[in-house]
């Protein structure tokens, strides 16, 4: 666009701002105005008076164009995106800013620390008027049409770990042993599920769901899970990083070795059901495995920052990008709002999720009627994210003293940690020497009967040389489920 062709006043796509100096705030009402209804253009140096315009120009405009660069990234819940150009006219500076249309599964854009009513706002006429409860109603209706059914451009079938078809399959079987799915062809399931197009391109969920790594972290940079152990009851910098975990890969992988690593520090009794599928009758056990469920299955996707799990001294926490899309307030009732449509059906048929939207009311919800701690939940609609605390059971099932309380937990926490070291330091097989050695420990019986032994009955660990318990030779390592490390 040339200055020259500028018209003497606003429309609903042009906006011009004096900004002679420097970035006024307004015009990051006007960022979120074009964004959320049909984009438009900012005009830097010019000033409107009336019917005329005077064209003043900007004294530094690449200093401007950093300013708002580096500033809109983390001025919108969503960063809106913007293409700025300078333009000389006249020996003066001006700077075009054009402002893209957002995609329905980011609308509505609103400045992060106002949230959507006081921060977002749409255009009208020459206008930029705060959005209404109806607009962000209608948004957020517009956005369960599915954000993980947009098909990805440039991603083929190439894209998919057919491992993990595989191992869908697998699982699958266990769920419904004559499942059609289970005999159909690779490209044919994808299809099933809409995880692929006519063309062969894939879907966000078939990319997030079966993709390789590499693959994801093109499309996704920041989607990850970090799990991080905190020693203590706040965040601080007291992190074990021997023990804190960053994942990358697809939904079927991560949600398989998140449980791998949970078990690590919640070990609880099991028992085979059918097929011999590990059962769980622990509700705590069970609510961790919700909300992580529910971490995978209702994130969004696009948001900037990865996922967490963070493991305090008293506590678990699940932070989800993406804020809880049903009201908290009625999480008691079955049914649930959907953010991601298609990945929600391959969390269902594997029995990670409930079809009625159930899952939180029984297992989260539950807690409560089998007298453990209520699970909690901070639902930031201003800043999309959802998070879930689970507090550990251990006050409620310990009728002693505070003081006999506070030390029960510390031993339980040291001996969490310790079982956690040894599962994650024996991924390569140790020598028992080595073990103890790494752990500091120097009693060898007392070892071998509260930790070693009862690793090996749980099957967490194996031995190497599993025929001959007292062989020289003898190792441990700890058992994989379910997929490859990376």
């Amino acid at each position: 666009m040339k200055i020259s062709d500028l018209k003497n006043f606003e429309e609903s796509r042009i906006e011009y701002k004096e900004a002679s100096q420097k970035v006024p705030q307004s015009i990051y009402k006007t960022i979120s105005a074009f964004a959320n209804t049909k984009g438009g253009l900012l005009i830097l140096g010019v000033k409107q008076e009336k019917n005329k315009i005077q064209k003043i120009g900007v004294k530094n405009p690449q200093q401007i164009v950093d300013d708002i660069v580096s500033t809109v990234t983390q001025k919108f819940n969503f960063c809106p995106v913007i293409q700025p150009e300078i333009v000389r006219d006249n020996r003066k500076y001006f700077v075009i800013i054009k402002v893209e249309e957002a995609s329905n599964y980011e609308k509505p854009i609103y400045m992060a620390d106002a949230g959507p009513l006081k921060g977002g706002y749409k255009r009208i006429g020459s206008s930029d008027i705060r959005l209404t409860d109806k607009d962000i109603q209608r948004f957020y209706q517009e956005r369960l049409n599915s954000p993980d059914a947009q098909i990805l451009d440039n991603s083929s079938i190439q894209d998919i770990d057919t491992e993990y078809i595989s191992i869908f399959k697998n699982l699958r079987r266990i769920q419904k042993e004559n499942a059609h799915e289970i005999s159909l062809k690779n490209n044919d399931l994808l299809r099933a599920y809409n995880l692929l197009s006519k063309d062969n391109r894939l879907t966000i969920a078939g990319l997030l769901l079966f993709g390789e790594t590499k693959a994801i972290k093109r499309y996704f940079p920041h989607f990850r899970i970090d799990i991080i152990r905190i020693k203590g009851m706040e965040w601080g910098k007291d992190k074990d990083s021997f023990l804190s975990n960053e994942l990358r890969g697809n939904l079927i992988y991560l949600r398989t070795q998140v449980l791998d690593i949970l078990d690590r520090f919640f070990l609880t009794p099991f028992k085979l059901g059918k097929n011999l599928v590990r059962m769980e009758d622990d509700p705590f056990k069970r609510a961790i495995r919700e909300s992580l469920s529910n971490l995978l299955m209702h994130q969004n996707y696009f948001h900037k920052s990865p996922s967490q799990i963070r493991i305090y001294n008293d506590r678990i926490e699940f932070y989800n990008p993406g804020h809880s899309l049903k009201d908290p307030k009625t999480f008691y009732m079955p049914g649930s709002e959907l953010r991601n449509t298609l990945i929600a059906p391959i969390f269902y048929d594997l029995g990670w999720a409930e079809t009625k939207g159930t899952g939180f009311r029984t297992n989260i919800l539950a807690l409560k009627e089998a007298g453990l701690p209520e699970g909690q939940w901070i639902n930031d609609e201003a800043n999309d994210t959802f998070t879930l605390i689970l507090t550990y059971p251990i006050d409620h099932v310990t009728p002693q003293a505070t003081g006999q309380v506070t030390g029960q937990v510390t031993g339980q926490v040291e001996m969490r940690d310790r079982i956690a070291k040894i599962l994650t330091y024996c991924e390569q097989p140790k020598s028992l020497k080595e073990i103890m050695n790494f752990l500091g420990l120097k009693h060898r019986e007392h070892f071998i009967n509260t930790m070693l032994n009862p690793l090996l009955k749980e099957k967490l660990l194996m031995r190497t040389v599993p025929d001959k318990p007292r062989s020289k030779f003898q190792k441990y390592v700890t058992v994989k489920k379910g997929g490859k490390y990376e």
